[in-house]
């Protein structure tokens, strides 16, 4: 049969069009890992890897202890059980990364953009957030005894039944954080907007709130024994049930403020300005 046999040609053209469309579905199927392989053997090699692409990297359950990684983009990585302690993470971008049980004792994640990650369980003993965004983090019982994290952008995030003893808070934004059964004794959260914070339960003993802003906070049988809430704004707060023994409250703003007896206290709601 020759080449220009109508049949045979009618056979050819299917054939070739069907592998060529096949290549190209196969093609598009196949997934893109953001990760720069480079980078990720050159941090494994030299535990220095500053600035680089390890997005979407798997690292979990490695040993990156004192590894450098200042402004290193790993967003969405996985990081857990990872052991990152001493590790400068300077500005690094951890936006969605899993950083569920990972060891960050003593880390620096100062201005670090940990926004939705999820640091469940994670050891930040130590560690230096100042200024890290970790808005809507999960970091449900999170070990952060003595953990810097003074003006920290907490909103909404998720650190029930973590561990703050001590922490530095200062400044930080906690509206509608979730801090129920956390504790928080001898933290300092002075001048921290607790805003519709749910601290109910919360251990916040000897605990310094001086001008806090706790608006809307639920505080229900939270534990306030020798804590400062001078000058803090309680304006439709819900003390239900919590102790406040030896608590000072010189010059707390109450205003439609549900105290530990189910009582209501309007004593500031003629001050217009809290």
């Amino acid at each position: 049969m020759t080449n220009d046999d109508p049949y045979k040609l009618t056979l050819i053209v299917p054939t070739y069009v069907t592998s060529l469309l096949l290549l190209l579905s196969v093609g598009s199927a196949t997934p893109i890992s953001a990760e720069n392989p480079d980078h990720v053997r050159r941090l494994q090699e030299t535990k220095e890897c500053a600035t680089c692409d390890l997005s979407n990297a798997n690292l979990s359950s490695t040993d990156l202890t004192q590894t450098t990684l200042t402004h290193a983009d790993l967003s969405r990585a996985n990081l857990t059980e990872t052991n990152l302690s001493n590790a400068n993470l300077r500005s690094a971008d951890l936006i969605e990364a899993k950083l569920n049980q990972a060891d960050l004792r003593e880390s620096d994640l100062s201005q670090a953009f940990l926004s939705g990650a999820d640091l469940s369980n994670a050891d930040l003993r130590q560690a230096n957030l100042k200024g890290a965004n970790l808005a809507q983090a999960i970091l449900t019982g999170a070990n952060m005894t003595q953990t810097i994290l003074s003006l920290a952008d907490l909103r909404e995030a998720n650190l029930s039944q973590s561990i703050l003893t001590l922490a530095e808070l200062k400044g930080s934004d906690l509206r509608r954080a979730n801090l129920s059964g956390s504790r928080l004794s001898g933290a300092n959260l002075k001048a921290a907007n607790l805003g519709n914070a749910n601290l109910g339960g919360a251990r916040l003993n000897g605990a310094n709130l001086n001008g806090a802003y706790l608006r809307g906070a639920d505080l229900s049988r939270a534990f306030l024994t020798n804590a400062d809430l001078s000058e803090a704004n309680l304006r439709d707060a819900n003390l239900s049930g919590a102790t406040l023994r030896d608590a000072n409250l010189t010059g707390t703003v109450l205003c439609n403020t549900i105290l530990p007896n189910n009582t209501v206290s309007n004593q500031d709601c003629d001050n217009q300005l809290n």
